[in-house]
């Protein structure tokens, strides 16, 4: 980790050299405190993950899953007591029965979802909008019990986003996913009513938009609210970028599959343009994926600001999709076996490209920073039956 900062001057005996007292004897405003840059690092590896990971890999099929929420806490706290920022690290206070609790609502809620249709199209309807009304409300929650639970120099983060905020966020993106399947229930015959959905998902970066405003507008670090400016039509481009890529992947894989029809003669030897199709779109997966992954992340942290803290994200795009796709092969070489050190080295290059910039030291602005008090804009590990939705 570096810190770009200068050692204090020392005090001088000589009264003439106090920048504090002008030449004429009359005393002037103190210099302006410079801005230092501030990179957090990570002090952990991959081997000592793996060690983590495995026990929490055999501890959770032998308890059918139900260890996985034991599992997450420890993989949090390890990544939070490992991320040093300025000499101090961070924390993860997160309770394994909320993640638990969270973890078996979210399976009733896949299954309501695949089989609601199967008793009738009235409880399918029924099970389909309790949906929509209850997932804002748990996104929320789950932020709230994400960030309330972790602490930095003993001051908790947070999130004070309303439920009002929420269902503008979520609400839009849940009704565009679930409409096509719900009208291909109530209508089987009729799939091109399905087809007249797919114009909404042309707004779903205005949507994506929305949802990381909901993120990142509503920061907490201790009473200290955050700062958002990003126009929604700026997601466009990152969309728009890696669609093309998208593109770019199918139409080589169906020209090298049609190359090799020909070449084949129809003697039986498909198999090899299809697998080389399949190869081609998936190695674009790789580079669609962490591009979008990358400019978006760059371009929501790099807007996102607390009083007195500046937040700057380089994530440069060829380098993350290099380590990804390194990260994928090497996954499937080993059987899985490479995940955790993936999952280390995907953590470490993004914390390594993350600036943060305060105004003065770290410390002193942490000392200025009030600890919300309990019941303030709504406890973060409370709030929403205490759960967790994420996996």
């Amino acid at each position: 980790m570096h810190t770009l900062s200068d050692p204090p001057a020392a005090l001088s005996a000589d009264p003439s050299a106090d920048p504090s007292i002008a030449p004429s004897g009359g005393p002037t405003a103190p210099p302006a405190t410079q801005p230092r840059t501030l990179t957090p690092a990570f002090t952990g590896d991959g081997r000592e993950y793996f060690r983590i990971w495995i026990v929490n890999l055999v501890l959770t099929l032998a308890t059918l899953g139900i260890y996985s929420a034991w599992a997450k806490v420890r993989r949090l706290q390890y990544f939070d007591r490992n991320t040093v920022l300025a000499g101090a690290t961070f924390d993860f206070h997160g309770n394994p029965r909320a993640v638990l609790a969270g973890r078996l609502l979210s399976l009733v809620l896949l299954a309501g979802y695949h089989y609601a249709f199967g008793f009738s199209t009235a409880f399918g309807l029924a099970v389909i909008a309790g949906l929509l009304v209850v997932f804002p409300y748990l996104m929320r929650g789950a932020l709230r019990f994400r960030l309330g639970n972790t602490t930095y120099r003993g001051l908790p983060l947070g999130f004070d986003g309303s439920v009002g905020h929420a269902y503008l966020a979520w609400l839009p993106p849940a009704l565009t996913f679930l409409l096509p399947g719900v009208l291909l229930a109530l209508y089987p015959g009729k799939p091109q009513l399905a087809a007249m959905v797919l114009p909404l998902y042309l707004a779903w970066p205005l949507m994506h938009a929305r949802i990381r405003r909901f993120q990142h507008a509503h920061l907490l670090f201790g009473d200290q609210p955050s700062r958002y400016a990003v126009r929604a039509a700026s997601f466009y481009k990152p969309y728009l970028m890696a669609g093309l890529l998208g593109i770019g992947g199918v139409v080589a894989a169906f020209v090298l599959a049609l190359a090799g029809a020909f070449a084949s003669g129809g003697s039986g030897a498909m198999w090899l343009p299809l697998a080389t199709a399949v190869i081609v779109m998936y190695v674009m997966y790789l580079l669609a994926g962490p591009y979008m992954v990358v400019r978006i992340a760059n371009l929501a942290w790099s807007n996102t600001s607390f009083p007195g803290i500046r937040i700057r994200s380089t994530l440069p795009a060829k380098a993350f999709m290099a380590l990804q796709t390194r990260n994928v092969l090497l996954t499937l070489l080993t059987l899985g076996l490479y995940r955790p050190f993936a999952v280390v080295n995907v953590y470490r290059f993004r914390l390594a490209h993350v600036h943060i910039e305060v105004d003065g030291d770290i410390e002193a602005t942490a000392a200025g920073v009030a600890k919300r008090r309990d019941g303030a804009a709504g406890d973060g590990a409370a709030d929403s039956f205490g759960i967790d939705l994420s996996w």
